[in-house]
């Protein structure tokens, strides 16, 4: 199997799909707010949701219509602005009224559009106002750059910087496959996802050919080793949606086993995911924990996950203290089994790793005046990628998360104001 191979572009670099973003109005600054990704010709989708008990309209919808209709689709609305969530039966008329809307200016079939919402916890979506955009929105709709970029700017929220990747991969028949995605994302962000299962929003399409079933599979698989490691606030939002779809422009035969379709999406989801933790509200660093020796991947990724996410070791990362013994304490209460005395852990360089936890113990480079050169290197590194040996087994994982600066309070305490 060959590996993927980066291309330029995002969302709409695979053949047959195109998309589009303006601004509505939904969002009191005016920047772009309401954005589509359509295919021109009929697709197989699959979709994982957030586990917060508290789901958005746009969530009961889209993962209603992967379970119901999935090898029907056309395409992805995105509201961005309003998380059309705690909004009861009326949030969901109002996102099936949008939808419906969209479907009819676009001459699409009923039930072709899957929904997609992010913003402001409690508001409804305007409706009026999205549906007078429509035609504006049907104008902005292009290929490649052209249209994927505007779309990628609409989906923000508080994000800083658009979040795309696009790769290509050869299927086993020798069919030459494109892979792309967007992603939204900054705070809020610690998602659960599962089958059918502000917010991290991606979405992802190709121009492979897929069953729904097959899809389904790659998917779940590729957003659990991904977006599933991602952790900024600990917090799991209502809104969290992901998904991925196939319209067969390439040709071939289905890649729904195929080991180098699912490498493609795992990897253009592992880009997003990363980009999403180093975008996090107020970030400075991103924060990168791998964990190998581990007894189970369960355990691997229970450890990873509980460093990176742990405030404490983002707040030292924020502020280049070498406080090893918050990693440690990570570790201890993150459910991973481990012996405390053989915990190895290390700052990743270029050029030779930095011990920061040897055998339990913190490394001499940790002590006296070594602490002062590792503060002075984790002042200089936009990375800071933690190595973490438990030496119980041979599973591995990794998680991303960013530091916890004073930024992110400021954001947060007048989110709405």
């Amino acid at each position: 199997m060959t590996a993927p191979v980066t291309i330029p572009g995002g969302i709409t670099a695979p053949r047959g799909w195109l998309a589009g973003g303006i601004a509505a109005g939904i969002k009191r600054s005016g920047r772009p707010d309401l954005a589509m990704v359509i295919s021109d010709r009929e697709a197989t989708a699959a979709g994982v949701f957030t586990t917060n008990r508290v789901r958005a309209a746009p969530v009961i919808l889209g993962s209603e219509a992967v379970r119901t209709r999935p090898d029907h689709m056309r395409g992805i609305l995105v509201i961005a602005g309003t998380a059309n969530a705690m909004t009861g039966a009326e949030g969901i008329a109002d996102n099936r009224a949008v939808l419906a809307a969209a479907e009819s200016e676009f001459g699409l079939p009923p039930g072709s559009l899957l929904p997609a919402c992010t913003g402001v916890i409690g508001p409804r979506i305007p409706v009026d106002r999205v549906i007078r955009a429509l035609p504006s929105l049907r104008s902005a709709i292009a290929i490649g750059p052209e249209g994927g970029e505007p779309a990628a700017h609409a989906i923000m929220t508080t994000d800083t910087r658009t979040k795309q990747a696009a790769c290509r991969v050869r299927l086993r028949d020798g069919t030459v496959a494109r892979i792309g995605g967007m992603a939204k994302g900054s705070g809020m962000i610690a998602p659960h996802l599962g089958p059918p299962h502000a917010t991290a929003l991606a979405f992802v399409t190709t121009d492979a050919q897929a069953s729904p079933a097959g899809l389904a599979r790659v998917l779940e698989k590729a957003a659990e080793d991904t977006f599933n490691m991602v952790t900024i606030d600990g917090d799991t939002s209502t809104n969290d949606t992901i998904y991925l779809l196939a319209n067969g422009a390439a040709g071939g035969t289905p890649a729904d086993d195929d080991p180098a379709f699912a490498a493609g999406v795992t990897a253009i989801l592992e880009s997003l995911a990363r980009q999403v933790a180093r975008d996090g509200e107020g970030a400075t660093k991103l924060l990168t924990v791998h964990v190998e020796g581990a007894k189970s991947v369960a355990d691997a990724r229970a450890a990873a996950r509980a460093v990176a996410g742990s405030t404490l070791v983002k707040a030292a990362v924020f502020g280049a203290d070498p406080n090893v013994g918050r990693i440690a304490c990570a570790l201890g209460y993150s459910g991973a089994r481990l012996d405390a005395d053989r915990i190895d852990v290390a700052l990743r360089r270029p050029r030779g790793s930095v011990p920061l936890i040897v055998h339990g113990r913190p490394a001499r480079t940790v002590e006296d005046g070594g602490a002062i050169r590792v503060r002075d290197l984790l002042r200089q590194l936009d990375e800071v990628p933690l190595d973490i040996h438990l030496h119980e087994g041979r599973a591995t994982a990794t998680a991303w998360g960013c530091d916890l600066s004073y930024a992110y309070v400021q954001i947060n305490a007048a989110y709405r104001t």
